[in-house]
């Protein structure tokens, strides 16, 4: 299992080497497993067999998160909660299902397998005729499987370069004038998602999805990868510094003082560049290529 499950054999081999920088969709193959390991009954069955981990789950309201008291007790979603915020217009979200349930563990470790990047997977439920999230952009590219319904995603260029991790997050930049901006103006694509289709969407680039034009619920999937960039590569490059004993040493507090700190930082770049001078590359090549197939922490990756 592989990318090729989500975009077909063609397409996913053409990803390994040109990543995309521009939105464009995709029909989710005939042969997928998709269907078979998740579809839009299983992900309503987890609510309504109120097994879905409340830690887990948000719901949102045009735009506005609920808070989880109206839908949680003892650490649960309360199934006969569900129906009632369905009813109200609102989307629930069923975030990183790749981490409680199984099948989709093993899609998202097997991209992982195969590009090095870790990813996980989320649901939304999106009542016809309602939104629940608006405008923002993300940190990383999404591969959208709409598996029920349909959704319509206005999509913008990106407001900043290259968004990652914590790094240029559209909540922490966030001005309103923007959403006055994008409400004045027509996307600059626009796509409408219906069941068996695929959208991959880069990150940073803004999108408003919603279920405004159609009648039906609409339950789609969002695969997340997250890249690897050269800051990447760049930590562990330094980090197996831990096993140069000169990267231990204390830095006594005068060193640390503000009269002397910038003479700290020289003697440590110096230092590093000394050290990454004698690095072997491919004594490092196995230990990084382990390290891409298998860290999934948020704080690394």
């Amino acid at each position: 299992m592989s990318l090729e499950m989500l975009l077909g054999a063609e397409a996913g081999r053409a990803l390994l080497t040109a990543w995309p920088e521009c939105p464009y969709t995709l029909t989710l193959p005939g042969d997928s497993p998709i269907g078979r390991a998740i579809n839009a009954t299983t992900i309503l069955g987890f609510l309504d067999a109120g097994c879905a981990p409340a830690s887990y789950v948000n719901v949102y309201h045009e735009g506005e998160g609920v808070h989880p008291a109206r839908f949680t007790t003892d650490d649960r979603v309360t199934p006969a909660a569900v129906p009632v915020l369905l009813n109200q217009g609102c989307t629930i979200q069923l975030r990183e299902l790749n981490r409680w349930h199984p099948p989709l563990g093993a899609i998202c470790a097997s991209i992982q397998r195969q590009t090095g990047y870790p990813g996980y997977v989320t649901a939304f439920i999106t009542p016809g005729g309602t939104q629940g999230l608006d405008y923002h952009w993300d940190q990383y590219l999404g591969i959208v499987v709409q598996l029920e319904g349909s959704k319509t995603w206005e999509v913008w260029k990106p407001k900043v370069t290259d968004p990652y991790r914590d790094h240029f997050m559209s909540t922490n930049l966030w001005d309103d004038k923007w959403v006055e901006q994008w409400k004045g103006s027509t996307p600059d694509q626009t796509f409408d998602l219906h069941a068996g289709q695929v959208l991959i969407l880069p990150r940073g680039w803004v999108h408003n999805p919603h279920s405004r034009n159609s009648a039906e619920t609409s339950v789609h999937l969002t695969f997340v990868l997250k890249e690897r960039t050269p800051l990447w590569v760049a930590e562990r490059l330094v980090g197996s510094a831990i096993n140069d004993a000169r990267f231990r040493r204390v830095i006594p507090p005068q060193g640390l003082a503000a009269s002397e700190m910038s003479k700290t930082i020289n003697e440590v770049r110096s230092l590093v560049a000394d050290y990454l001078d004698g690095v072997d590359p491919d004594a490092l090549a196995r230990a990084l290529r382990y390290a891409a197939e298998n860290e999934t922490s948020h704080a690394t990756v």
